[in-house]
């Protein structure tokens, strides 16, 4: 419903979960900004924007007000509010934009006729979204860029790695009420693939970045209008009824939408998924490779493979850091290998046997001059052809040309490509089936990798090369808190990095209940940070897409043990069993009993 009184300059848009009206007596005022399905009056006389301008502050009712226009067509409802103020040379229009379902747009585009001949910085502030709340006190708050925190501020949802350029990562900023359920999502969409204020007109970038409250309540986002009304600023907000939990399933769906999966539905490539404990040795190490005999013992590799429970795949690495010696290249380093390209593939048939998957490694910057993207295409699928490997390890890369697989899947299909860092860009997302999750910081716990839950289709194992005691006990908590699988790599460029035999038998007992609950574990619409009630207790939540279980990942971060209700279960259930860690576990009245240990990673399993 979009209604506006020309006489007395007020406007009411409605739709399923929202209703927000609006006074242009003078300037803008958001009267309220409400939650329909909660019955009552929320976010009354907010300011939308102010601005700071050739050193001087100015709000909307610094604006002359145009003429209110509005239309509509079967999907939206459009009303357009004009603003111009001639001393400054500047005109703004605001447009609400009603979905008529669940969603109303604000977009913000700004002119500047650039009144002395040159440009200036213009910021803005929206009071409207600072002062955005629920219920007011105990309102809960997760914002763009650090959703969830420890107690000193760290962000513990890793959000995807950027550089110069930006990907499509952008959660929203939620607000609900202090029982996590009624509230608000507001995104702010983005298309600008560059982090660049000079070069996108698209503000809400600076928005994506915002990490706190005090962020939140005192931001400035630098605009760069011109002539033309380029420079935007936009958000979409929503009214919640299942709060973080809600929005993020939005979230998620919304990212989903314009992504093309079909790769990871070929039935030749799921193998992978079946795999939970992958090794990685170098060649002119020992944990591989006979040097007595000069030829690869899978037989020795698979057996110190039990302690962990055994390992499913296998990376053969035998060339970087031995490149650059000479003008050999890193395919020449197969044929000059002990035994030549036959010994590969006599390795390889030997791990098969045992039912062990094997990677070779690809380095993309080992290219001579007389190369071209054709020959190591035809290098690239050759290889995988006479060894009759599994597919590619991709050192340092996040992507492949697309000659590339389809040369591979002409040798035969099947062959997995692995990237060492999560493909951030819309072609290799839907190209590139699994990645490494590599380069993270243990601490604090609990950390969880966002990638893992906003696609959790693709399976990214996690590693961290140079960890020692401390920090591989933490790697082995936040494989386990966020339910992902691990590579196994101990001999880092010749230094010994092992495992305690702790921590192998730790790693084995998990494996076993990760492949034992392996569907539940890979479900299509994981939480993380499922709200809980205690303070010091993180979760994470997997429900079985068959709705056969529900498996809540806990972690007692406090110092002292946890007995008490939890939080209400996703779906209803009737029992609760401990299948990782200590402690209890119990249902009552819709509610998840637990007695948790302290720094301890628990799972609980409920069933119907």
């Amino acid at each position: 419903m979009l209604q506006y009184d020309q006489n007395t300059k007020r406007a009411v848009i409605r739709n399923n979960t929202l209703q927000m009206t609006l006074n242009f007596a003078d300037g803008i005022l958001i009267e309220e900004c409400s939650n329909l399905l909660t019955g009552d009056l929320q976010n009354p006389r907010r300011e939308l924007f102010n601005l700071t301008f050739m050193g001087g502050q100015y709000s909307s009712r610094d604006f002359a007000v145009g003429e209110v226009l509005t239309c509509q067509d079967r999907v939206h409802q459009l009303l357009t509010v004009p603003l111009e103020n001639e001393a400054l040379g500047l005109s703004i229009r605001v447009h609400f934009l009603n979905d008529k379902k669940e969603t109303i747009s604000v977009i913000v585009q700004i002119r500047d006729r650039y009144i002395h001949g040159v440009p200036y910085e213009l910021f803005l502030h929206s009071p409207f979204l600072a002062q955005l709340s629920m219920r007011g006190e105990g309102d809960r708050y997760y914002y763009p860029a650090n959703a969830v925190e420890s107690p000193d501020g760290t962000p513990l949802l890793k959000m995807m790695r950027e550089s110069f350029y930006n990907n499509d990562v952008k959660l929203p900023l939620v607000c609900c009420d202090k029982g996590g359920k009624s509230g608000f999502a507001v995104q702010f969409p983005s298309k600008a693939d560059l982090d660049d204020c000079g070069a996108i007109q698209n503000r809400n970038m600076q928005f994506s970045k915002i990490a706190s409250a005090e962020e939140l309540h005192t931001h400035q986002i630098l605009c760069n209008p011109d002539n033309t009304y380029n420079d935007t600023f936009e958000f979409e907000i929503t009214g919640l009824s299942g709060g973080w939990v809600e929005a993020f399933a939005r979230f998620r769906q919304q990212w989903e939408s314009g992504y093309d999966f079909s790769e990871y539905e070929k039935e030749d490539l799921k193998w992978f998924n079946e795999k939970f404990l992958h090794q990685f040795s170098f060649l002119y190490g020992t944990e591989a490779y006979d040097a007595e005999n000069q030829k690869i013992d899978p037989e020795k590799l698979l057996k110190e493979g039990e302690a962990f429970g055994g390992f499913d795949t296998v990376t053969l690495w035998n060339q970087y850091p031995r490149l650059g010696v000479d003008k050999r290249s890193q395919w020449d380093f197969y044929n000059d290998f002990p035994g030549g390209m036959a010994a590969f593939k006599e390795a390889v048939d030997a791990f098969h046997a045992k039912g062990v998957q094997v990677f070779m490694p690809y380095i993309p910057w080992d290219a001579g001059a007389e190369e071209s993207p054709e020959t190591l295409g035809d290098h690239f699928a050759g290889l995988l052809e006479q060894t009759g490997a599994d597919g590619y390890q991709l050192d340092t890369l996040g992507d492949i040309p697309d000659s590339f697989r389809e040369k591979c899947d002409a040798v035969r299909p099947g062959l997995v490509m692995t990237t060492q860092h999560h493909p951030d860009k819309k072609h290799p997302i839907e190209k590139i089936t699994t990645s490494w999750d590599e380069f993270w910081d243990t601490r604090p716990m609990p950390k969880v990798d966002i990638f893992r839950f906003l696609c959790p289709r693709h399976i990214a194992p996690v590693i961290s090369r140079w960890y020692r005691k401390e920090d591989k006990d933490l790697l082995i908590q936040y494989s386990q808190f966020g339910a992902a699988p691990l590579v196994i790599w101990q001999d880092i460029f010749g230094r010994w990095m092992p495992f305690s035999a702790e921590q192998k038998a730790a790693i084995k007992g998990w494996k076993e209940v990760y492949l034992a609950h392996r569907l539940t574990y890979q479900c299509a619409l994981p939480t993380p940070f499922y709200p809980v009630a205690p303070r010091e207790v993180y979760c994470n939540l997997f429900p079985a897409d068959s709705g056969s279980e529900q498996i809540y990942s806990l972690y007692n971060d406090g110092d002292l043990p946890f007995e008490g209700a939890l939080c209400e279960l996703f779906v209803p259930g009737s029992t609760a069993e401990v299948i990782l860690g200590g402690g209890e576990a119990s249902v009552k009245n819709g509610k998840l009993y637990a007695q948790l240990p302290p720094k301890e990673v628990v799972h609980i399993s409920v069933k119907p």
